[in-house]
C-alpha cells in the first residue's frame, strides 16, 4: 500500500513563502506491523503497544521570489518550488484469523456459541436439528486482532439433494480455516459419527481445539471424564469445557483462539459483524420463527424466500414480502392454521424479532407455497439459496 503526504506550495512574490503542506496521518488497527514492500524490513511495530497511526510529513513550502540590485549581484533569484511530501510504500501485517470453522453434530449448540462470542445474534437457533443449513460468516474484532467464526451446518448422513449440500458446505470449510473448533454434548461415548468427523479432521493442516458444550446439563464432576473419553479420539490442542447457552466458562475460548494464529491483513473495518446480506439475516429469522412454532416434521421441509424489502419514503417502515416454501399440500393447511392463526403467530414473532434488529417498524406478510419435494430438486435447492458453487467463490 502506498501513502504520499502532498508537496508543499511554490514560493510567491517578493518574500513570500509557500505554504507547508499538511501532515498526512495514515491510521491502523492497534496490533499492525509496518514493513517496507520491497526490503521486508520493519519500520514500525505496533504489535506491543497502543499506538494506532502513523505520521508521514508534508513537504515544506518554497522560497518566495527575490530581487538582487546591488553592483555584485545583478541576477535576480526567482520562487523556489515546494519540497515534496514524505512517501511510504509499506505493507500491512496484523495478527488475525482469517477463518475459524465451527464444526459438529447437528444441534450440539454451534449457532449459540457463534452468537454468544460474537455477542450479538446472527445465526437462527432452536432445538431442532440441522437449523443452520448456509455457511454463516461472521466477524469478531478487539485489540489483539481480528477473528472471522464459520459457522457450518452439523454434520449428518444426507438423506436429500439438500442435505448434500450442507454436508459438503461443512467438509468444505473444513480445508479452508485457521483453527477449527469441534463443538460436542458431554458423553463417555464415542460414537461412528465423531469417529468419522475426527477421521476428516485428521486430514486438515489446522489445530482443533474441542469445545464440550452444554456442561450445565452434567453433573461438575463428570466432566474430566468426559474430557479423559476425548482425548484418547484426537489430538487436540487445547480441550474446554463450556455452556453457551449459561455463559459458563467460554471467556477462555477467544484467548486459546489467538494463540494459533498467523499474522495477516485485516480483512473487514471493526464495525462489520458479518457479511450475511440482510434479506438472508431476515429470511432466516422467519424460519426461526416457523422451527420453534411447528411440528417435528415440517420445518425440514421449508424454505423461505424473501420477494420484496423496501423502506418507505420516510424511512420509518419497511415493508417485507416473504413466501415460506413447504413440500406437501397437507403441510401448507398446518403452516397457515385454523383461521390462519399459526401463520400470524409466526409473522407476529418475527415481526418482533426484526424491529429490535432493524430499528424501525416492519409491515411483515407472509404467504404460504407448496413446492413438492423441493430438497430433491438441484434446480429449487439453488433457487432458494444452497448453490453449491457459491462454496468455491
Amino acid at each position: 500500500r502506498k501513502y504520499i503526504a502532498k508537496d508543499g506550495q511554490e514560493g510567491g512574490k517578493k518574500r513570500c513563502h509557500g505554504a507547508d503542506a499538511d501532515n498526512l496521518i495514515v491510521k491502523v488497527p492497534e496490533g499492525t506491523v509496518l514493513k517496507d514492500f520491497e526490503t521486508g524490513k520493519v519500520i514500525a511495530d505496533m504489535s506491543g503497544d497502543n499506538q494506532r497511526e502513523v505520521i508521514l510529513r508534508g513537504g515544506r513550502g518554497g522560497l518566495g521570489n527575490m530581487h538582487f540590485a546591488t553592483s555584485t549581484m545583478q541576477v535576480p533569484k526567482y520562487a523556489q518550488p515546494g519540497q515534496p511530501g514524505a512517501e511510504l510504500w509499506v505493507q500491512l501485517e496484523l495478527k488475525v484469523i482469517a477463518d475459524v470453522g465451527l464444526v459438529g453434530f447437528p444441534n450440539v449448540g454451534k449457532s449459540t456459541l457463534m452468537n454468544h462470542l460474537i455477542g450479538q445474534k446472527i445465526a437462527i437457533t432452536s432445538k431442532k436439528p440441522q437449523t443452520t443449513r448456509n455457511r454463516i460468516q461472521t466477524v469478531y474484532t478487539c485489540d489483539e486482532g481480528q477473528i472471522v467464526f464459520l459457522d457450518t451446518p452439523g454434520i449428518h448422513k444426507a438423506k436429500n439433494k439438500l442435505g448434500e449440500y450442507m454436508v459438503d458446505v461443512a467438509e468444505k470449510t473444513l480445508k479452508e480455516v485457521d483453527v477449527i473448533l469441534w463443538l460436542v454434548e458431554p458423553s463417555n461415548f464415542i460414537g461412528a459419527g465423531e469417529r468419522h468427523i475426527a477421521e476428516i479432521l485428521e486430514k486438515v493442516n489446522a489445530p482443533v481445539i474441542l469445545i464440550i458444550n452444554k456442561t450445565d446439563t452434567v453433573e461438575k464432576d463428570k466432566i474430566l471424564e468426559f474430557i479423559d473419553t476425548y482425548r484418547k479420539l484426537f489430538q487436540f490442542a487445547e480441550i474446554i469445557p463450556c455452556s453457551a447457552l449459561r455463559h459458563q466458562n467460554t471467556d477462555d475460548i477467544i484467548p486459546s483462539i489467538f494463540k494459533y494464529l498467523p499474522y495477516g491483513p485485516q480483512f473487514y473495518d471493526e464495525d462489520t459483524i458479518t457479511d450475511q446480506p440482510m434479506r438472508q439475516i431476515v429470511a432466516e429469522i422467519i424460519r426461526e420463527k416457523a422451527l420453534y412454532a411447528l411440528n417435528e416434521e415440517i420445518p425440514h421441509g421449508i424454505a423461505v424466500v424473501i420477494d420484496q424489502m423496501k423502506d418507505r419514503p420516510n424511512g420509518k417502515i419497511v415493508d417485507i414480502d416473504a413466501t415460506i416454501i413447504c413440500e406437501r399440500d397437507s403441510h401448507k393447511g398446518i403452516i397457515i392454521g385454523k383461521q390462519g392463526a399459526m401463520l400470524k403467530k409466526i409473522g407476529s414473532n418475527a415481526r418482533y424479532e426484526l424491529e429490535q434488529m432493524l430499528e424501525q417498524k416492519v409491515n411483515l406478510k407472509l404467504w404460504v407455497k407448496v413446492k413438492k419435494d423441493w430438497r430433491d430438486s438441484d434446480f429449487l435447492v439453488k433457487n432458494f439459496g444452497y448453490d453449491k458453487k457459491k462454496l468455491e467463490l
